[in-house]
C-alpha cells in the first residue's frame, strides 16, 4: 500500500504550507473567491496524445459547509465509463480537525480514510488510518515542528502496514536567513485520491 508523502521542496512550498493551518475543506476557494456554502461542480478533463487519440475523464461534485464542518460528495468517471465515488466530511477542533473519507471504486468495494490533525506549541501531529478494500488497515502517524532559534523544520512519518511492518521517514530542513513569519507549521494539504490497499 502506498501512502502520499508530500516533501517540503521550496521556501515557497513551506511558506504557503505553514500559512494554510486551516483545514482545506473548509477553505476551499475558487479564483481566490471562498465558495459559497452550499452548491456544486462539474468538471470534464480531455486528454489528447501525440497519436491524435483523447481521453476524457468527468467529475460532478456537491458539497456544504457550516458551523466548524465541512462535506463533499464526489463521482468521477473515466474515460471508461467506470466511477469512483469520494465522500469526505470533516469537523474543526478545538487544536484542529477530524476528517473522514470513503471512496467506493467501480467493483463497490471501499476504502476509509479517517484523519486527526491537531496543532502543538511549534508544529502540529497527524493521524490517518486507512482500511483498505480488502480489509488491510495502514496507520500513518506523522508530527511536524519548527525550531524558531535555528530555522529548521523537521517532520517525521511512520506508517505501519497490515502486515506489521513499518517504514518512516524524517526529512529536516535549516534554513538560512528564516523563511517563514512564526507560524505553527501545518502539513501539506491532503491529495483527495485515495489510497489503495
Amino acid at each position: 500500500m502506498r501512502l502520499s508523502r508530500t516533501a517540503l521542496s521550496s521556501f515557497g512550498t513551506l511558506a504557503l504550507v505553514v500559512l494554510s493551518v486551516a483545514p482545506a475543506g473548509a477553505r476551499e476557494r475558487f479564483g481566490g473567491k471562498h465558495l459559497p456554502p452550499r452548491g456544486s461542480e462539474q468538471r470534464t478533463v480531455t486528454r489528447t496524445g501525440v497519436n491524435g487519440q483523447s481521453h476524457t475523464w468527468t467529475q460532478n461534485s456537491t458539497w456544504q459547509r457550516g458551523n466548524g464542518a465541512w462535506s463533499r460528495d464526489t463521482t468521477t468517471t473515466n474515460p471508461q465509463g467506470k466511477t469512483w465515488n469520494t465522500q469526505v466530511t470533516g469537523a474543526k477542533t478545538a487544536d484542529g480537525f477530524v476528517r473522514d473519507k470513503t471512496v467506493t471504486g467501480p467493483n463497490g468495494k471501499t476504502t476509509t480514510a479517517v484523519t486527526d490533525f491537531d496543532r502543538t506549541a511549534n508544529g502540529y501531529t497527524k493521524d490517518t488510518t486507512v482500511t483498505g478494500p480488502n480489509g488491510g488497515v495502514t496507520t500513518r502517524d506523522a508530527t511536524g515542528s519548527y525550531d524558531l532559534a535555528t530555522h529548521t523544520f523537521t517532520r517525521d512519518v511512520t506508517v505501519t502496514h497490515p502486515d506489521g511492518k513499518t517504514s518512516s521517514v524524517v526529512d529536516t530542513r535549516i534554513f538560512s536567513p528564516a523563511p517563514m513569519p512564526t507560524t505553527t507549521p501545518a502539513p501539506a494539504p491532503a491529495s483527495d485520491a485515495a489510497p489503495g490497499n
